[in-house]
């Protein structure tokens, strides 16, 4: 929850911050996509950083309080203004980075740590907290940017929710210093990065991460369109903004309970299975029928859908990955989710422009993609189609960032409506 609270006032008001420093089109490509490539490409390094630095629970707290230290340079340029591209860059980059090149050694851990009966109703509760807290600090930040802007102290307000994110990190890695470590099996595995990468794509079960891979590549198709969607062609003002981006993520914390009895009724495939079906109707819905009031039940839907996806995905991964290079498979699965995100992300701006598409054209493509996916991996359909060529699809691809499945976070600017991003 104490990271969750980074993430709604820190890293969910980043586009914010460079909007207002002036950054246009370019720079912000570039503030989205660098920090990504990077931090999908230092994943795959998570295995010998944390044997180099002496184990997991000592590399995840080495990562955290980094990712928290970080900050200070967001707060120099806050409040400095500081309206060069390449301070922000750098600092966003470490930021994402330290963040990034943990999320594959907490997945390992929280296999070791959760190895009991209780393991889904613990994440269901678990999710409920985490998108509480991250939804309570994400509009708390928007309200108090808004009433600090009237007042004519916008950057000194960024500059105290990024004070809030470093006290809330430095406070979420002393707590992960608080717990168990258990003694880990991934060490009486293959010597070297590369014979213990093809272990991990050798014994693992590739089926999920694939499936969460080609749902993230659609998703991302539509992803960078979507705000200046809202902001155009509907008009929205910066409040409605808001509180639209927020209903999924309260509507996530208020199912994710739910979901630990209904996967022991039905099995965790079976939801993952009916929630990525559902994902793919969810950009049809925004393309054919954008009343704002409608929306509002659209995003309800999506926090439902994105819950139930997230919450089998993420135990399915669990399940899936080999105990002997448990770290390298997430590290894999993230970086192959990463670069899915950036080439779906670079994809949809090609069309956009290249084939002159309209966004709701766009969002109708990014449900077919998502419906494929889903369609040709999860499902009986496909199984003949994705059995066979899995371990070598994954060869090629080399982030689902899955520190908590395939989270949606919310990311608000007060960019003029070509500069925003969702």
């Amino acid at each position: 929850m104490l990271h969750a609270v980074m993430l709604g006032v820190a890293e969910s008001y980043l586009g914010a911050l460079a909007v207002e420093l002036g950054h246009r089109d370019f720079a912000l490509a570039l503030l989205m996509t660098v920090p990504l490539v990077v931090g999908a490409l230092t994943q795959l390094a998570a295995g010998p950083l944390t044997r180099w630095i002496g184990g997991r629970r000592r590399m995840i707290v080495v990562g955290a309080t980094l990712q928290a230290l970080s900050q200070v340079g967001l707060v120099a340029i806050a409040l400095s203004g500081d309206t060069r591209l390449w301070p922000l860059l750098v600092v966003k980059t470490v930021f994402w980075t330290t963040g990034a090149a943990i999320a594959p050694v907490w997945n390992a851990w929280i296999v070791s740590l959760t190895e009991d009966e209780g393991r889904e109703r613990w994440f269901a509760w678990r999710g409920a907290a985490v998108h509480l807290a991250l939804v309570s600090a994400y509009l708390g930040g928007g309200f108090f940017l808004d009433h600090q802007r009237r007042a004519g102290a916008l950057f000194r307000a960024f500059a105290i929710l990024y004070l809030i994110g470093i006290a809330s990190r430095l406070a979420s890695a002393t707590l992960l210093r608080l717990h168990a470590d258990p003694p880990v099996v991934e060490d009486d595995g293959p010597a070297g990065v590369r014979a213990r990468l093809g272990a991990a794509l050798r014994g693992g079960e590739w089926r999920v991460a694939l499936l969460v891979t080609g749902v993230m590549f659609g998703t991302y198709v539509a992803v960078p369109f979507f705000t200046p969607f809202m902001l155009r062609e509907l008009h929205l003002d910066f409040d409605t903004y808001a509180l639209l981006t927020s209903v999924a993520i309260l509507t996530k914390s208020v199912v994710f309970p739910l979901y630990g009895p209904i996967a022991r009724a039905v099995g965790l495939r079976a939801v993952m299975v009916v929630a990525g079906l559902t994902l793919t109707g969810l950009p049809l819905a925004w393309a054919l029928a954008p009343q704002v009031g409608y929306l509002f039940v659209v995003e309800v839907f999506s926090g439902i859908a994105w819950a139930g996806f997230e919450f089998a995905t993420f135990q399915l991964l669990l399940q899936a990955s080999p105990a002997s290079c448990r770290v390298e498979f997430f590290s894999l699965a993230s970086a192959a989710t990463g670069l899915a995100q950036l080439v779906g992300a670079l994809a949809g701006s090609a069309v956009l422009a290249g084939l002159a598409l309209s966004y709701r054209e766009v969002f109708m493509l990014s449900a077919a993609l998502r419906g494929a996916a889903v369609l040709l991996i999860a499902t009986p359909l496909g199984r003949r189609v994705a059995g066979w060529p899995i371990r070598r699809v994954m060869l090629w691809l080399s982030n689902v960032r899955v520190v908590a499945g395939v989270e949606r976070r919310p990311v608000v600017t007060n960019a003029p409506p070509t500069d925003g991003e969702p």
